[in-house]
């Protein structure tokens, strides 16, 4: 072999080589791992029951800033380095390890009129917390998702049936019906979903993750007037609010075992429980008394926190996030000290 021909040989080589270790170095670095732990969640069942706008993921609190057109923003655990992540407007926020998970609806962002764009704006999305790097699960209209193993169990819109409960793999790689209802996945635990019905009854349900062995374990027999919303669990128990009682906040054992035990008679618009379940932050909607409120489980005694109308209550290890009605204002109230204070939040302007 000629000289210039070999030396022309081994710079093809070298060129294959590289070329090989930058594709194994793009396949690793863009590659989906999986959570070895089946039963990895995402969020609080009760976070998600007030839209995901919070999420705690190791020593990171992700939120929703309604300053800023509800746009992706974090900050650390002192609420300090408070900075955007994206420009998305972000509900039913997600994170576990390395991922974050939400639903995009850049469609409810003043800057968005046009028909066409609200429905191209909209999808489930997975993020890459250190490169920020995005990746679509789901393009297309949707609410309420929840992470649950290795897979998002969401709100999946389809034209002629409206939304229906679908779970997506979170590589991506699958994508398939669990239920045909709008099913509100915001209580997954133990390989389980359980929800409140939305077409033929408004009974507690229980099904596996894969959509079978629909049981019902609160509504029919002793109780076929039964109509429950806002379901999220904590512990052993499902937390609900009775309609037919102008929304008292009642809650069963998981495994419905017993008869629904209410907790608090008042009409509450939302609550949210703590992770040991001593109390439940709840806002009461009942015209004379309007406030949000700590609910001592025990006692049953409700100890006002702040008068007026709040919304969106979520928990984190050592805050109760709450906000005002119309989101004008974002309070956190240290859990340690039961004191508040309002949140100083970018509007994302440029100064």
């Amino acid at each position: 072999m000629e000289k210039s021909n070999k030396k022309q040989f081994i710079l093809f080589g070298v060129i294959i080589v590289i070329v090989v270790i930058a594709v194994l170095i793009f396949r690793f670095m863009s590659g989906v791992s999986l959570y070895k732990d089946e039963h990895t969640t995402g969020n609080t069942s009760g976070n998600l029951l007030n839209g995901g706008l919070f999420c705690e993921v190791d020593d990171t609190i992700y939120f929703a800033n309604p300053i800023d057109n509800g746009v992706l923003y974090s900050m650390n655990q002192d609420l300090e380095k408070i900075k955007r992540v994206s420009t998305d407007n972000v509900s039913y926020l997600n994170g576990a390890g390395p991922y974050l998970f939400y639903t995009k609806r850049n469609d409810k962002k003043t800057v968005d009129s046009d028909a066409i764009m609200q429905l191209s704006s909209t999808g489930l999305y997975r993020m890459k917390r250190r490169t920020k790097a995005l990746a679509t699960l789901y393009k297309g209209p949707t609410q309420v998702a929840c992470l649950y193993g290795n897979n998002v169990y969401y709100q999946h819109f389809d034209p002629k049936k409206g939304l229906l409960l679908y779970s997506a793999k979170i590589d991506g790689k699958d994508d398939k019906q669990i239920r045909p209802e709008p099913c509100a996945p915001t209580a997954i635990d133990n390989g389980y979903i359980y929800y409140t019905g939305m077409n033929e009854d408004h009974y507690i349900h229980m099904i596996s993750t894969s959509g079978g062995g629909d049981t019902v374990l609160y509504g029919g027999g002793d109780n076929p007037d039964a109509n429950c919303t806002g379901l999220s669990k904590q512990g052993d128990y499902l937390y609900f609010l009775d309609m037919s009682e102008d929304y008292a906040l009642k809650r069963i054992p998981a495994d419905g075992s017993s008869f629904a035990e209410t907790l608090t008679d008042k009409h509450i618009a939302t609550y949210n429980v703590s992770p040991n379940e001593d109390v439940i932050y709840c806002q009461v909607d009942n015209g004379s008394e309007n406030g949000l409120y700590e609910l001592d489980i025990t006692t049953g005694n409700l100890n006002p926190i702040a008068s007026g109308n709040y919304n969106y209550l979520h928990l984190t290890k050592d805050y109760l996030f709450y906000e005002e009605f119309d989101q004008s204002k974002v309070y956190a109230m240290n859990l340690a000290t039961n004191v508040s204070k309002e949140l100083e939040l970018p509007d994302g302007k440029k100064k």
